[in-house]
């Protein structure tokens, strides 16, 4: 019978092409990695690998065994990490970019750090976590769903299966403040209107058109696109240290008149709406049902 060891020391092999370079990956010697091939191979009872001077080339049967060997290592470590998981108590959450989420999210876990339980947090965009969830990758997801993805949104809630709970609604916001910088350092509107922005890639805030800004489309303003990243720590420092400006949603935190960190926009489709998604064929855990609790009671506070 093969043995999960020779089936992961022969993929590492045959990826590095070099027994000497997979020894190194493996944390293991040389001479051990070949005695496991040539103990596979005879195994077998063919040769997996061309040995040459500059390394190691799978032969064509060698080819044919890496291809099923490799995804059964594959699913080998990804089973090993579900079970690594459940004995940790991990919690798997995923979210839209949001520095507010993630204020929030430090609050929680100040309030329950003792718990044991460790969080698994994924920052993605919308069309992706619909994604994470039908895979069941995570538990749940805090999703913000704009009114022309509506129709498509839920149709793929349909088709895989997937719940989704609305939380709020909220409209944009141009923002040239990080959130929690307060008091806000506004500039003037004139300043304001011909600024540079940072976005995130793939920008769910950019795509969607019809931004409104005083009744005026924001497009008729000289607004230009100066950074891209995924980063939310360069684009926080972007915003503060340069001046930069970001079209992203507003936060359900309440501002005095005249003091939030951007300026309120519109959607001539109507409002973004924000909320849960979990698969409805599998039972969230206890500690994902506190965290929407939790979240939830602040939204509606």
């Amino acid at each position: 019978m093969l043995e999960t060891k020779q089936l992961k020391y022969f993929v590492v092999s045959a990826d590095c092409e070099s027994f000497s370079e997979a020894s190194k990956v493996l944390y293991t010697t040389q001479s051990n990695v070949s005695k496991v091939i040539a103990g596979l191979e005879k195994q077998l009872g063919y040769q997996l690998f061309q040995r040459e001077k500059n390394g190691i080339t799978l032969t064509s049967r060698g080819a044919s065994f890496y291809n099923h060997a490799s995804a059964l290592v594959s699913q080998l470590e990804e089973l090993e990490a579900e079970s690594v998981d459940n004995k940790k108590g991990v919690v798997k959450i995923s979210i839209n970019p949001s520095s507010w989420f993630a204020r929030h999210f430090s609050d929680y876990y100040a309030k329950n750090a003792k718990s044991g339980i460790c969080y698994n947090i994924h920052t993605d965009t919308t069309e992706n976590i619909v994604q994470r969830l039908r895979k069941m990758e995570d538990e749940v997801g805090f999703i913000y769903v704009f009114p022309e993805r509506k129709l498509q949104f839920e149709y793929a809630l349909k088709s895989y299966q997937l719940e989704f709970e609305k939380l709020g609604s909220v409209s944009g916001m141009l923002y040239f403040d990080i959130e929690d910088d307060y008091p806000f350092k506004r500039p003037d509107m004139e300043k304001i209107l011909s600024s540079n922005l940072v976005q995130g890639e793939h920008d769910e805030y950019m795509e969607c058109s019809n931004w409104t800004l005083n009744g005026k489309l924001l497009s008729d303003y000289p607004l230009e696109v100066a950074v891209t990243t995924n980063s939310d720590y360069i684009m926080n420092i972007m915003i503060k240290n340069n001046g930069l400006g970001n079209i992203t949603s507003e936060t359900f935190t309440a501002y005095e008149e005249g003091k939030g960190p951007g300026i309120k926009l519109k959607k001539r489709d109507g409002d973004i709406t924000y909320g849960i998604i979990y698969n409805k064929n599998e039972t969230m855990s206890k500690e994902a049902k506190k965290i929407v609790a939790y979240i939830r009671d602040i939204i509606n506070s």
